[in-house]
């Protein structure tokens, strides 16, 4: 695809999921779009390329947002993307938006506009947590950046009218736990384009937080029983004074017909009381849906005729690894805490482990005492001058099952306050459920035990 000079380029990431499938029909009528998945995809539409992009992998990141004027930042990781994940999802939100960033950055991007989500009033979830700290990293790079945040998006298709439709359909009776009586709000989906819009064509919304509510105060509890009634159907809801999310985790991802990966953060959420807000000036005149009967009436009569595939996450190789860990942060540069890792590990495993590094530390070899044979064998990669990331490539050991998939990185976001420590698309030689019950958690014991180490540097 060919840009047009004079059209405005604008980038979607996360394009195939509820929103972004939504809005690039709506902004094609105008713009140049690239929609960047992790599947290579054809496009009918001249004004729309797809672009295979590995957002885990800042130079596929960076390939991807070339020529684009305005990047549009739609990811919320809450699903696997590997066979084998090793993390916590904000975590991965962490690395994917400081990859983000960066790619925006190294490519002049005039605009970077985020879909967040509300800040709550008191208790905050790590779900919700971690959409402020995406926000943060985007800023952290120095580009004017657009932060939408929003409640529970209504449309056909979505994932909360899917659950929540499921839920009422499949349940004449309905335990409502204390969580159902937290303050929410809701938007439609077509107020949220709207908006996302307008923030393209108003330069005067760069650089601004804004609130995408509709006014209307609302109760889970409320939600239930007015889908209820628009869908037509008779329910009983008895309250109990039950405030544990465990249970409800269960129910709702049974019931409501959602994985257990998708409902368990957002389920954490439902604990905090979001904000009962009115819409902010700069944008109340594009908000049509105040009510969130219209929303479902809206999204009930669309669902008659419109039918949305979502799309099946794909992973690198069918058994692939991903690990991603937090750890604490000091203030040192990425290639000390590469370089301690490496002296670190064989005295934390003295007369078994050894580590031979060659060609001025640039090959490095993980090996037994009593094996002639190296388990891993790694590279390390110099993509740029950064001091804030070391990554080596995974090339080869008795461990590994290929040598050109896997990664390991040492990372540090927003100017060293945080450190993630992470190993991609590694594909283990060793039978996947031995695996899973010996070297995966011995890893990730590994890397608590460093977490550790770095603590007492932190300290002294």
């Amino acid at each position: 695809m060919v840009f047009c000079s004079t059209m405005k380029k604008i980038a979607i990431a996360g394009a195939a999921g509820f929103v972004g499938s939504n809005l690039i029909p709506q902004l094609s009528k105008k713009y140049s779009i690239r929609a960047l998945g992790r599947s290579a995809r054809k496009s009918e539409n001249p004004q729309v390329e797809w672009k295979q992009t590995e957002l885990f992998s800042t130079s596929s990141t960076v390939e991807a947002l070339k020529d684009i004027d305005v990047a549009i930042y739609l990811v919320h990781s809450m699903m696997p993307s590997s066979r084998l994940f090793q993390g916590d999802f904000h975590d991965t939100d962490l690395l994917l938006a400081d990859n983000f960033s960066r790619a925006c950055k190294k490519n002049n991007v005039k605009q970077i506009i985020y879909l967040g989500g509300l800040v709550p009033e008191g208790y905050i979830s790590p779900h919700l947590q971690s959409r402020q700290e995406v926000e943060d990293v985007l800023k952290d790079s120095g580009i004017p950046v657009t932060v939408l945040r929003a409640g529970m998006v209504v449309g056909p298709g979505g994932s909360s009218f899917e659950i929540l439709r499921s839920l009422v359909k499949k349940l004449p009776w309905m335990i409502l736990p204390k969580w159902t009586q937290s303050a929410t709000q809701a938007v439609f989906i077509d107020d949220i384009l709207s908006v996302i819009a307008e923030s393209i064509e108003n330069d005067s919304l760069k650089g601004k937080t804004l609130n995408v509510v509709n006014g209307e105060s609302l109760t889970y509890e409320a939600i239930l029983r007015q889908a209820a009634q628009v869908f037509g159907l008779k329910r009983r809801m008895l309250p109990v004074p039950i405030a544990s999310t465990g249970f409800s985790k269960l129910w709702v991802s049974i019931f409501g017909s959602s994985s257990y990966e998708l409902v368990s953060p957002l389920i954490d959420s439902l604990l905090c009381d979001l904000p009962q807000l009115q819409p902010p000036k700069e944008i109340a005149g594009v908000i049509k849906y105040p009510k969130f009967t219209m929303m479902l009436q809206e999204t009930m009569k669309r669902d008659i005729t419109v039918k949305i595939t979502k799309p099946v996450r794909k992973t690198q190789t069918e058994d692939s690894v991903r690990s991603i860990q937090r750890l604490p942060s000091v203030a040192k540069d990425c290639h000390w805490i590469a370089t301690e890792y490496m002296r670190w590990l064989p005295n934390f495993f003295p007369a078994f482990l050894f580590i031979k590094t060659t060609n001025e530390h640039k090959r490095i070899e993980f090996r037994f005492t009593f094996l002639e044979k190296p388990l891993l064998i790694l590279e390390h990669i110099a993509e740029s001058i950064d001091i804030d990331r070391e990554k080596f490539h995974i090339v080869g050991g008795l461990l590994t099952r290929t040598t050109n998939t896997g990664w390991l990185e040492f990372r540090q976001v927003e100017h060293k306050k945080y450190l993630l420590a992470s190993i991609h698309d590694f594909v283990p030689r060793l039978p996947w459920y031995i695996y899973i019950i010996s070297q995966a958690p011995l890893h990730k014991f590994v890397m608590k035990a460093f977490g550790r180490h770095l603590e007492t540097i932190k300290v002294t």
